[in-house]
C-alpha cells in the first residue's frame, strides 16, 4: 500500500485550520451540524454505476455569512465484473473522506443557501475478489490516500428550525498517484 507524502501535511492543515475557528466560538450553541444521505458515483474510466453516500459534519461561525467546519464521509461506489481471457474478477470501489470546509451563505443565489469548498483527504479503495487467477487482476486493486479538493452546493430552508431538511450536490477530486478520482454526489441533508 502506497501513501502520498502530502496526506500527513494535509491532515495537519485540516486540524490547524479549524483551531482558529474553534477559538472564535463563544458557546456550544453556535456549533451547527449536518448529516447527508444519498447517492455518489465515481467518474473515471471503467467505473461502476455508483451507490450509497453518507456524510456528516459540524461547523462554527466566522462571520455572519461565513462558517468553517469539518466533514467526514463514506461512499460505496459500486462494483464491476472484469473478464480477462477465461478468468473473471469483481472489483468493489469505496472511499472515505475527511474535508475542512469554508461554508458561505449567499443572500441572492436562487435556491442555493450554502456553498462549501475546501481541502480534503480521500482514502480510495478498489477491492479485488477472484475465484481463481487473482494475480492476473492485481493491477486493478487500489488502497491509496491522497489530497483532494471538495465542493458542495446546498439548498435548505433559511428560517430557523431545530431540524431543516435540504438537498445537496457535491464533487470531490482526489489526486491519486497515477490516477485522478472524481466523485460526484446528490444527497438529502439534515441540518441541526
Amino acid at each position: 500500500m502506497k501513501r502520498s507524502g502530502a496526506a500527513p501535511a494535509a491532515a495537519v492543515v485540516l486540524v490547524l485550520g479549524l483551531a482558529g475557528a474553534a477559538a472564535r466560538a463563544a458557546t456550544l450553541s453556535e456549533i451547527e451540524g449536518h448529516l447527508a444521505l444519498g447517492y455518489s458515483q465515481l467518474v473515471t474510466s471503467g467505473a461502476p454505476g455508483g451507490s450509497l453516500s453518507i456524510t456528516g459534519g459540524a461547523d462554527l461561525p466566522l462571520r455572519p455569512t461565513l462558517r468553517a467546519g469539518i466533514d467526514l464521509g463514506y461512499h460505496l461506489l459500486g462494483s464491476r465484473a472484469v473478464t480477462r481471457g477465461s478468468l473473471s474478477a469483481n472489483v468493489s470501489y469505496s472511499a472515505f473522506e475527511a474535508a475542512a470546509f469554508a461554508h458561505w451563505s449567499p443572500k441572492h443565489l436562487g435556491p442555493v443557501t450554502r456553498l462549501s469548498i475546501g481541502p480534503a483527504l480521500l482514502a480510495a479503495h478498489a477491492d479485488l475478489s477472484a475465484a481463481a487467477g487473482g494475480a492476473g487482476f492485481s493491477d486493478l486493486a487500489l488502497d491509496e490516500t491522497a489530497g483532494a479538493v471538495a465542493f458542495e452546493a446546498t439548498a435548505v430552508k433559511r428560517a430557523p428550525s431545530p431540524v431543516r431538511i435540504g438537498f445537496q450536490v457535491g464533487a470531490l477530486t482526489a489526486f491519486l498517484p497515477g490516477n485522478t478520482w472524481t466523485i460526484v454526489s446528490a444527497r438529502v441533508s439534515f441540518h441541526y
